[in-house]
Order: C-alpha cells, then sequence, then structure tokens
C-alpha cells in the first residue's frame, strides 16, 4: 500500500482551478468502452488487435483472476512487458482493482527487476516467457529467493521454466464481480527513473496528476477519439505508457504499437494503420527519416512527430520536413511529464532551438542556486509546477523534499534558459546521468557495480555526445597496481551483476589517475572534455 497523498495546498490550488476533478483513469477508460465499444483500442506488429469491447472483457478476467488470488485496491502490479497489445489490458485490469500500475521496460535485468519488485511489494507481475535474448522465466526463478512478498505469475508465450500462470489461463475465468471506484487522489502509477541516485527511484502519480498531464498535452496538440498514435518507445517507460497508453485510452483513440523497432518497419506499420502522431527519441525520427528518403515512401496521415529525451539536430528536423514528418519538441521528466512542448502553431526551427514552451496550467521558471528567478535568457536550474507534477518518491521522504519544495516546485536538475516568450531551453544538467536514446542510465549505479571488479581501483563513468543516440557510456577506470581490465571482462561482468544491456558503457578508457578537486571529488567536466577528443581518434580504449 502506497501512502503518499497529494498535499493540502495542492489540492486547494488544483480544484478550485478546476484542473483536478472527481474521475479516476478506470472512469475514463470505462467511459470511452462505452461510446466506441467496437472501435480497435490497440494493434501491434504481430496484427493482433482488440476492440474497446475485447479490450473491456479481457481486463474484467485478468482482474478476477488477481482478485482470487489477493491482489486488491492499493496493491502493486508490476508490468514487465514489450510493446505487446496485452499491456493495455493490463493497465486496464489493474485499474478495475484500485490497484497500482507499475510498469518496468523489457530492458532492465533481474537485477533492476528484484530491488523494484521488493521496493514496491508487487503483489503481481506479467512477464513475457522470452523476449529476443531475453528469458524472463529464468529471471523470475533466480529473483525468487529475495523477494520479500510472493506476487502473482502470468507469463505471456513460452520461457524455460513452468512458473506461475499463462496468460490465457488467467483470462480463461469469469469476469470480476464489481470494480473498484478508486478516488481521483489515490495513486495511480508507480514509474521508476534511474536519476543521478545510484538506485532506480519510484515516481508516484495520483489518477488525477496523470489525467491532467495528458488532457493537457492532448488540448494542446488537438488529440481526440479520431487519432491512431503510432508507439515504438516502450510503453513501459513513462512517455510510452503515458502518451501511448493512458492519453489513446482516456479518449477513445487507436494506439499501434511496435515491439522492435527498425525504420522500415515503424514506416510500414505507421502507413498501415493511419497513424496521425507519434513520439519517440531522436534515433527513433532519425531512422523514420532515413527509412522515407530511402524508399520514397511518405506518411500522409502523419501530424506530428513528438521527439525528446535528447536535442534535435537542426539537420534531421529540416531532413524530415522535406520527407513530409513535422517535428514538435517534447520535454519533461517521470516526476513532471511532460511540461513543455512545441506548439503547433510555432516555427518549425523551434523544434531545434528549443525544448518546447508550458502546457496549460503548468508553470516553469529557471532559478539560481538560492532559488530565485534568473534574468530572461540566464541559464538557471529548470523548475516547474502544475496539476500534473508527481506527488512523492516510494519510501523516500528525504528524497521528495529536495526534489519537491513545499511549494510544490519540482527541481529538475537541468539547466535551462527561458526567453521572454516562454520558449525553454535545456543547456545542461546539474545531475550526473546520461542520457542514451531517450533511456536514463544513472553513472553511480554503473560505476558502484564496477568497482566490485577486483581489477577497479577507482572509476567514472560519463556520457559522450552522440549524433544517434544523443550520448553513449564511458567507463573510466583506475586499475590496481599490477591488475588490468579489458572492454570484453568489463562487459561480461557486468551483465553477470545483472546490469540491463542499454546501461552498459560503450567505451573504456584506462587512466593512471582521475582529475580531482582537493577534496578528492572525480571532475567529470574536464573527463567529458578530454575524451571527446579521446574517443574521436579512436584512442586507447
Amino acid at each position: 500500500m502506497i501512502e503518499l497523498k497529494p498535499t493540502p495546498a495542492s489540492r486547494e490550488r488544483y480544484y478550485q482551478a478546476g484542473y483536478w476533478q472527481h474521475q479516476s483513469l478506470g472512469q475514463l477508460i470505462a467511459a470511452s468502452v462505452a461510446a466506441y465499444l467496437d472501435k480497435t483500442a490497440v494493434t501491434d506488429a504481430s496484427g493482433h488487435s482488440i476492440s474497446y469491447r475485447e479490450l473491456d472483457d479481457k481486463a474484467s478476467r485478468l482482474a478476477a483472476f488477481w482478485r482470487a488470488r489477493g491482489v486488491g485496491v492499493g496493491d502493486v502490479v508490476t508490468m514487465h512487458l514489450p510493446n505487446w497489445w496485452q499491456t493495455a489490458v493490463v493497465t486496464c485490469a489493474a485499474f478495475k482493482l484500485g490497484a497500482v500500475i507499475n510498469p518496468l521496460p523489457p530492458t532492465y535485468g533481474w537485477k533492476d527487476l528484484a530491488f523494484i519488485m521488493n521496493k514496491s511489494g508487487a503483489k503481481a507481475v506479467i512477464v513475457p516467457g522470452r523476449f529476443r535474448s531475453m528469458d524472463y522465466t529464468e529471471h523470475l526463478l533466480r529473483i525468487a529467493p529475495e523477494l520479500l512478498v510472493q506476487p502473482s505469475i502470468v507469463v505471456i508465450g513460452a520461457g524455460s521454466a513452468a512458473i506461475g500462470n499463462s496468460f490465457e489461463e488467467a483470462l480463461s475465468g469469469p469476469l470480476l464481480a464489481q470494480t473498484h471506484d478508486t478516488a481521483a487522489d489515490d495513486p495511480a502509477l508507480l514509474l521508476f527513473t534511474s536519476g543521478s541516485e545510484s538506485k532506480p527511484k519510484g515516481v508516484v502519480h495520483t489518477h488525477n496528476t496523470a489525467i491532467y498531464g495528458e488532457r493537457a498535452l492532448a488540448g494542446t496538440l488537438q488529440l481526440d477519439h479520431q487519432d491512431v498514435c503510432f508507439m515504438a518507445s516502450p510503453v513501459t517507460h513513462t512517455s510510452g505508457f503515458m502518451h501511448g497508453i493512458l492519453m489513446t485510452l482516456m479518449t477513445g483513440a487507436t494506439v499501434s504499437l511496435l515491439d522492435v523497432f527498425k525504420g522500415d518497419a515503424a514506416v510500414d506499420q505507421m502507413l498501415a494503420s493511419r497513424a496521425s502522431w507519434t513520439m519517440g527519441a531522436t534515433p527513433f525520427l532519425s531512422d523514420v527519416v532515413d527509412s522515407l528518403e530511402r524508399s520514397g515512401k511518405r506518411l500522409p496521415d502523419l501530424r506530428y512527430f513528438l521527439c525528446g529525451g535528447a536535442p534535435i539536430p537542426e539537420v534531421v528536423v529540416r531532413r524530415a520536413q522535406a520527407v513530409g514528418v513535422r517535428v514538435l519538441s517534447i520535454y519533461g521528466s517521470t516526476e513532471s511529464p511532460p511540461h513543455t512542448v512545441t506548439w503547433p502553431a510555432d516555427p518549425i526551427e523551434a523544434a531545434w532551438q528549443f525544448d518546447g514552451r508550458a502546457l496549460p496550467g503548468v508553470e516553469v521558471c529557471a532559478v539560481d542556486e538560492d532559488g530565485k528567478p534568473v534574468p530572461s535568457g540566464q541559464p538557471g536550474e529548470q523548475w516547474s509546477r502544475g496539476p500534473h507534477a508527481f506527488i512523492g518518491y516510494l519510501g523516500e521522504p528525504e528524497l521528495t523534499a529536495r526534489a519537491l519544495d513545499a511549494n510544490g516546485w519540482y527541481h529538475s536538475g537541468d539547466l535551462a534558459t527561458i526567453g521572454a516568450d516562454g520558449a525553454v531551453r535545456i543547456v545542461g544538467r546539474i545531475k550526473d546521468m546520461i542520457i542514451r536514446g531517450g533511456q536514463n542510465i544513472s553513472s553511480r549505479e554503473v560505476e558502484d557495480i564496477l568497482l566490485e571488479h577486483p581489477a577497479c581501483q577507482s572509476v567514472a563513468v560519463v556520457g559522450l555526445p552522440d549524433e544517434r543516440l544523443g550520448e553513449l557510456g564511458c567507463a573510466v577506470v583506475v586499475c590496481h597496481p599490477g591488475k588490468t581490465l579489458d572492454f570484453e571482462d568489463m562487459k561480461q561482468f557486468l551483465i553477470g551483476r545483472g546490469v540491463a544491456r542499454f546501461k552498459l558503457p560503450e567505451h573504456l578508457v584506462l587512466r593512471d589517475v582521475l582529475p580531482a578537486t582537493p577534496s578528492g571529488k572525480v571532475q567529470k567536466f574536464k573527463l567529458r572534455e578530454e575524451l571527446k577528443t579521446l574517443i574521436g581518434a579512436k584512442a586507447h580504449v
């Protein structure tokens, strides 16, 4: 049970303004079901699609299955799945129970899975049997002795281990007798993010905070039940889940999911589904544009390609425009998703010059070290406040107090400039975090694990610019005297410790010493500058 609640001040502010209302996500989805019974709700790359009627039926049966196994109001359901149609069913089933949905990307390793399930006390978990090179039944067997709560396990497809119940078994029983009407200020989502801390943090959103953010974004972009969203970004990651699954089901629209991204496949699926908008990190945009240029195909129904997670190069936006794709920049975080976007009326150059303007009802500012606003155009830490913002970190009151102040401002740790017209430009980060292809990687997490290697005396992991992925990880290691470390050894060591593959550094540099301040703090800015040249010259890596 998650005990976090919105503050009295935020309740007063946002109810009075009409931003918060007394509806839950489950109630909004039920309204979509009633209005669009036989319309396609979700389809995926397998060609499988389900209507809103089928979505409701399957979600009700899955909810009944879990309720019979003790999953109920306020309990956490961990959804560790690729972009498959079943994600919508699991989400709706959790809301019918009054449970909290905890999406977890399939790129996470068993180490992350064990940590998050223990942190959340998950009562249920659903995984694929296999996806790509991973066998998730083996992961669950491996972590079973570590789990503080033994969850109800559902598996989609076959893995090597016989564990839990199949998805078909879970849906073979009766419908849920009664849906729980959750209060709008109750926790609804538990989204883990790897920020500047060593371990992922559990970000808690209520029904109201999630609903407001998606309504504000949909309203700004004029998206409604007639739209088709194409989503290749992981729908168990904040962006894909909130904008792909939640916004779609709230508005009665359709979402087309792609589980393994390739530019050509994405273009073909957008054409087939007649997608009207999509969202992805810069590499997704670049690969789609490459495919359109090669093939000569066009996407006449696509109104917007929302792009965030890394700077968008001007050349990519212009190439996209040349093949008929309108790029809009978007900025936010798991804690504040999203809070700025390029508005449709903004000029094309806004996509690469800025990271958007605030959504209605959302406040943004840039402040100095004392929390005082900086002059227009000057860099400062970017803060945001609004009815869309999270209510705290699970079990982390000190972290919550540092990130979310008494006046409701979320301190992002990002450096930004804000123009006189309200346009936000992210110019750097205070937090020590690598953003690779739109996914956050905690440098400290990788450093702490590498320091367990017998050859490593000291370690610094930094992000280096990359044209396609935004940043790549580079591990800079000082070895103990007489010992050494090679790239493959480092990679296998981290994999053996359960580190997710997307967190593995792409480069290894051995140094005799790390640049440091007199107090011993590693000067990572110096490393980044030195390594830009070193890596570019393909020096000793």
